[in-house]
């Protein structure tokens, strides 16, 4: 590996070089594990590496999230969009459960959690659909429906309220929630367009001009369309490129799918999940305006990919929001 790119680009975390070092060595580790420079491995070697880590009980973020970013550092992107998918399922899960103490009680969670199997950090994404299908079935098993869709649709990716206090500020700033939303739609296509012109992942997705045209053709995608008090919201596919080419359905609705736990189920179909999982997405779709209108929304999930549809689609409900409106 390239010991000084590492640092030079570690600079801005503001660490020693005692700690630095640290890191590299998990890249030193791995490169022994694969018995191959970095630069020259593939997928498949992150899977075994993987398969190790978990069978030796050492899959800590720690011993993962450095080869993630140096794959990022040496533009190497199948291999660092591959290991973005460890990270996107960490900790949701157990969100979810600490949720369940807010909308029913401390006791019910327990209760939950004594026949709950979490699945280990790292786990190989086919494997992650029977942990799904074992976790709502739990849920299903104790709570009502209704209760069980608020507590799936939450932060469970514990994105900090931080992060989108800018897009609070310029909503604050506009003159409607319908011109707020325009004014997002073309921030998000600039952004897009940057990533494009730069050939940079913009987070897991390398970024075409046929790409930059869909989002472009529906206000809906990365940011939102009112009608009557409901917002209405469609998330970009998850392999952007790979969905717009795509002639067969099946493969259309896996390429949309952003969900780590659910995704390779709807290509093996070897489990049976409940469409409402996807309640789980709604809430990281809600998160944001949750945070600009400084309140908790109801959200109904429209479509998934998981139940027959090629979209994620999802109503936020504002007839309880006092928003500047035209």
């Amino acid at each position: 590996m390239l010991r000084k790119l590492f640092k030079e680009k570690y600079k801005h975390f503001d660490l020693e070089d005692s700690k630095i070092n640290e890191y590299i060595e998990t890249i030193i580790i791995f490169e022994n594990f694969i018995d191959k420079d970095i630069v020259d491995s593939n997928i498949e070697d992150i899977k075994k590496y993987l398969t190790y880590l978990i069978e030796t009980t050492q899959n800590t973020y720690n011993n993962v999230i450095h080869i993630a970013r140096y794959y990022y550092y040496i533009d190497k992107k199948a291999e660092y969009i591959h290991m973005s998918k460890y990270f996107n399922s960490r900790g949701v899960l157990e969100n979810i459960i600490d949720r369940i103490a807010i909308y029913e009680s401390r006791e019910k969670q327990s209760e939950i959690m004594k026949e709950i199997y979490l699945p280990p950090f790292g786990i190989d994404s086919k494997d992650l659909p029977k942990y799904t299908k074992d976790f709502m079935d739990k849920l299903n098993k104790y709570l009502p429906k209704n209760s069980c869709n608020k507590i799936l649709a939450g932060n469970n990716h514990r994105i900090p309220k931080e992060s989108f206090l800018k897009e609070k500020e310029l909503y604050e700033q506009s003159k409607s929630l319908e011109l707020y939303l325009k004014e997002r739609h073309k921030r998000k296509l600039d952004e897009l367009l940057y990533y494009y012109e730069n050939n940079l992942v913009w987070f897991e997705q390398v970024i075409t001009k046929e790409a930059i045209e869909y989002v472009a053709s529906n206000q809906e995608i990365l940011s939102g369309k009112l009608e009557e008090d409901k917002l209405y919201i469609t998330k970009i596919p998850y392999d952007i490129n790979n969905f717009l080419s795509e002639k067969d359905e099946t493969l259309k609705r896996y390429y949309a799918c952003h969900c780590s736990f659910v995704r390779e189920n709807i290509l093996s179909g070897e489990v049976d999940i409940p469409k409402e999982w996807c309640y789980c997405s709604a809430g990281f779709a809600k998160h944001p305006f949750e945070v600009i209108f400084d309140q908790e929304l109801e959200v109904k999930l429209i479509k998934t990919p998981i139940d027959g549809d090629i979209i994620c689609r999802f109503e936020i409900d504002l007839s309880k929001v006092k928003y500047y409106s035209l």
